[in-house]
């Protein structure tokens, strides 16, 4: 109701301002917005069920177009819960279904109470990793069920992290959003207007007059221009660190994060609270991030990926089972979740290197052939030659992407890592790889150099977050893809007789 009747009083105002309707249009147009709105939400009220039955949740919904879902719920990968301030203040709990069939939410529930997301959360949790009690979960529950009803045994429930004030505030620091600043502005109604007051501030302090105009820059020489560089730089880097420090600490404030039987779930949140499961018979791939001052102090950030849910998609912390702790931590929290031994990369050969090198070199040229353009078009200051020294930083760039780049062949996963300023090591088992291709561009194909790509069900992977060995030879590529087939069936058929066995056994 309250957001119909702000559309309505701002829908009145722009008609009264735009075609001279009386100016008490607006006003007037605010309490029919909150009656229709109103009425609209109590109607969706009404025509919502849920119900879970024989084995699957049914959700019906829909006031024009009526729609019905019916989801197994041994297709449900997670489920989580949220609650916005609203919701806190009404006690209530927005609970997301999340399945295998991609990235967005499957269902959700709008919201209930938080001892009926509990019990909903746990049902499914027991279903997907018990036979017996999943017979047991078909006796038919629902809506007019009296909240905490049906199955009430409890797993023992290990705490195994959690942030402190000093670490949180540390994880805000050392993982700043270069991109936070412009985000935030984006979002803000006057935003353009204080962009356009700290430019005018800055053109005063570099003795220039405070007006937005191209005809400013006429009166600019070479060291005003660098001082008001360096001013909005400067600027924009403590914005930054200052905007992401905000956004980091209200989205990760008291995390948690426990084992609860086979399943890892987590809290978090200060404005909006989160929770959330992994389970770990579902997970598709372990990911291991450091930036660059993550492996200056030994920090690292543990994500796990499930089938159709990953550290991307509707919350940035969806997955992300660890936001940061020391090293030696994380990779003992990751082989509790996967097996695996001690990792002994091997690089590209060194014929990649070179490649990288003459990729860089030719983003150099592109960059001081514009620069060149546009100060001889436009500026006129005559130091575009300033741009020529980002060939000295060729070699080295080169050098790192190739030393930061490698693959292993564990005894039952598959570990890639890549990235300097932001290493990834994605760690995968070979049970859970679904296809394995390889790829070589032309200039791969010059330097007889390909790249061997598995994907896993994992959403990281459909967008582009596979396990990548790059720039290896020809040769070694389409051996690891051999023996990535010959492990994953070896694997597989392995899981199948101790399932087998196990049975018999029962």
């Amino acid at each position: 109701m309250v957001q119909g009747a702000v559309f309505g009083f701002f829908v009145g105002t722009a008609l009264a301002g735009t075609i001279g309707l009386p100016s008490w249009v607006g006003p007037a147009l605010a309490p029919l917005g909150a009656t229709v709105t109103g009425g609209f939400a109590l109607v969706r009220y009404y025509r919502f069920r849920y119900a879970i039955t024989g084995g699957t949740l049914a959700v019906e919904s829909g006031v024009f177009a009526r729609q019905s879902r019916e989801i197994p719920l041994g297709r449900i990968q997670n489920v989580d819960l949220r609650q916005g301030v609203v919701n806190r203040l009404l006690g209530l709990t927005v609970v997301d279904f999340e399945t295998a069939g991609g990235s967005t939410t499957e269902a959700s529930l709008d919201a209930v109470a938080p001892e009926e997301a509990d019990r909903l959360r746990r049902l499914v949790q027991r279903y997907g990793r018990d036979s017996d009690e999943r017979d047991a979960a078909t006796t038919e529950t629902s809506t007019d069920e009296p909240a905490g009803s049906g199955p009430t045994e409890h797993d023992e429930v290990t705490d195994l992290f959690a942030f402190s004030w000093r670490d949180l505030l540390t994880y805000a620091v050392v993982s700043v959003r270069p991109a936070a600043p412009v985000l935030t502005l984006a979002g803000l109604p006057l935003g353009g207007d204080l962009v356009a007051a700290v430019v005018r501030f800055n053109l005063t302090l570099v003795g220039a007059e405070p007006a937005l105009t191209p005809s400013v820059l006429d009166t600019f020489g070479p060291p005003r221009l660098v001082a008001l560089a360096l001013l909005t730089l400067v600027q924009f880097l403590l914005t930054a660190l200052l905007v992401s420090v905000v956004l980091t600490v209200v989205e990760y404030y008291d995390f948690r994060l426990f084992r609860e039987g086979d399943d890892l779930r987590y809290q978090r949140g200060l404005v909006r609270r989160y929770s959330g499961t992994i389970p770990l018979s579902k997970v598709q791939t372990v990911t291991v991030k450091e930036n660059v001052l993550m492996r200056r102090f030994g920090l690292a950030t543990l994500v796990v990926e499930t089938a159709g849910y990953s550290g991307g998609n509707q919350q940035s912390a969806q997955g992300v089972a660890v936001p940061m702790a020391p090293r030696e931590e994380v990779y003992e929290l990751a082989r509790d979740i996967e097996p695996f031994g001690t990792f002994e990369f091997e690089r590209p050969p060194t014929r990649a290197r070179r490649r990288y090198a003459f990729r860089f070199a030719f983003v150099a040229t592109v960059l001081t052939g514009v620069g060149y353009a546009v100060d001889t078009f436009g500026l006129g200051t005559g130091f575009w030659w300033v741009l020529l020294g980002l060939f000295v930083l060729v070699p080295p760039a080169a050098h790192f992407r190739w030393r930061h780049r490698g693959f292993v062949l564990d005894d039952d996963v598959l570990a890639t890592r890549s990235g300097f300023w932001s290493q990834t090591t994605r760690i995968v088992p070979y049970y859970r790889v679904q296809t394995v291709f390889v790829g070589r561009s032309p200039f791969q194909r010059r330097r007889d150099l390909a790249t061997v790509t598995a994907d896993t069900a994992s959403t990281a992977s459909i967008f582009g977050g596979s396990a990548t060995v790059y720039d290896v030879d020809e040769a070694t590529a389409s051996d690891l893809r051999a023996e990535l087939r010959r492990r994953l069936y070896t694997d597989l058929l392995a899981r199948k007789r101790a399932r087998l066995t196990a049975s018999d056994n029962e």
